[in-house]
């Protein structure tokens, strides 16, 4: 193959990716206009607390932090 013959594949290549790409965003959008039109459930007071953050020991974390140890 000459390097003409290569980049007209790239280029072919790219193009079906990009096009790709684009159809895969064009046809999830409506899904998530959809989904985020519909109405919100109010937020209780325990999820307000868990949605501020900060630093939870959980199991997890301390198994480890038992392993990690040097």
């Amino acid at each position: 193959m000459t390097d003409k013959d290569n980049l007209n594949t790239n280029l072919k290549r790219r193009h079906f990716l990009l096009t790709a790409g684009v159809g895969g965003v064009g046809a999830a959008a409506p899904v998530v206009a959809v989904r985020s039109t519909g109405d919100a459930a109010p937020a209780t007071d325990a999820t307000a607390k868990n949605e501020t953050g900060g630093y939870r020991m959980t199991e997890h974390i301390a198994n480890y932090y038992r392993t990690a140890r040097v």
